[in-house]
């Protein structure tokens, strides 16, 4: 038995790593482009990014974070009252 690679047969979350979005998995749940999110990166805007060399993923806690930042507040609109 092999100990040196046992480790390699678990999965992320067995050793306490979340799994990472991929851009398209992005661009999928904030209903905009993967383009849209390549722009942002280069514009250094948007949600932050993990670069695994050439690969870009997503921090699932960071994409909510960011969602959470960019929600706009709806005002109520109250019968009686003018805006």
């Amino acid at each position: 038995m092999n100990n040196a690679s046992s480790w390699e047969s678990k999965n992320a979350t067995d050793i306490g790593l979340e799994t990472l979005l991929t851009e398209q998995d992005y661009a999928r749940i904030t209903k905009r482009s993967v383009a849209s999110a390549r722009r942002d990166r280069l514009l250094r805007q948007g949600c932050p990014c993990v670069k695994l060399g050439a690969l870009v993923r997503y921090r699932p806690s960071d994409v909510r974070a960011y969602l959470d930042r960019s929600l706009q507040p709806v005002a109520s609109r109250e019968p009686g009252i003018k805006a």
